[in-house]
């Protein structure tokens, strides 16, 4: 079985929060810490990421099983923020008995753009990719910079962002590889279309690997999905925008547990 890194919060309802793609859970520690207030946080490293051990292959499906494995056994709500969003809908639809909401924060259920739907073209992701084998945690530097520059609290923010870059060793080339052709192969509008349990999607009004009219033509799929959108936030409000986003999952996941 693969051993997957896990920190944990708190007490009470567990939630399960998965990050992005060639990133690791200390990215978002500070607000996971602040959100276990009255529940259970755990967050995941993903296979081969972090300190996780990786999967081979290394597919969609071969990482959620992983994850899947180190749930928490009474159900959770799942936090899956960009490439952890397409983890957490495949969870849901495969798992459902495990899962109770989700909230996907900064993510796209089919992130490659087409005629039909908003993205980010595969070029893009193509040359990111490219860039981040060549030297990866300087170009993530880079990336998580621009999403918070002209922020009030843009030097302690880019201070939080280096401290958890330099915590651990950047993916393997093979995992960034996997990573990338998940974000551009997988399409999970269908899994939206149908999925029973509640949803909340939350857009960065800025972002710019997701568009929040993504936001739009997911409710078209879903009338049940709840969308929010902060406002001058890019693609780490759980950073940027902390008590927004914070407000908002809290509220929601309330509303959930009723």
């Amino acid at each position: 079985m693969t051993v997957l890194h896990k920190e944990v919060y708190g007490q009470g309802e567990p939630v399960v929060m998965l990050h992005g793609w060639a990133m690791h859970s200390g990215v978002w520690r500070v607000f996971a810490q602040t959100l276990a207030t009255q529940r259970q946080l755990v967050c995941m490293d993903l296979p081969g990421h972090g300190l996780s051990e990786s999967v081979s292959p290394y597919t969609l499906e071969s990482v959620v099983d992983a994850v899947y494995a180190e749930l928490p056994e009474q159900a959770c709500t799942l936090v899956g923020w960009s490439l952890g969003g397409n983890v957490a809908l495949r969870l849901a639809e495969k798992y459902p008995q495990r899962i109770k909401s989700i909230v996907l924060i900064a993510s796209n259920p089919q992130f490659t753009a087409t005629q039909s739907w908003p993205g980010v073209a595969s070029q893009a992701l193509k040359e990111f990719a490219n860039n981040l084998q060549r030297n990866c945690t300087p170009t993530l530097l880079r990336f998580m910079s621009l999403q918070v520059q002209g922020k009030p609290d843009t030097k302690s923010n880019l201070k939080q962002i280096k401290m958890a870059m330099q915590e651990c060793a950047a993916p393997t080339a093979e995992v960034l590889e996997a990573g990338l052709s998940v974000l551009q192969t997988v399409d999970q509008t269908k899994v939206l279309s149908s999925i029973a349990m509640p949803v909340l999607m939350v857009l960065g009004e800025q972002d710019t690997l997701v568009p929040v009219s993504v936001g739009k033509c997911c409710q078209s799929l879903n009338a049940q999905i709840e969308v929010k959108i902060i406002a001058g936030a890019g693609h780490v409000p759980f950073i940027t925008d902390q008590e927004q986003l914070l407000m908002l999952m809290q509220d929601f996941m309330q509303r959930s547990k009723d």
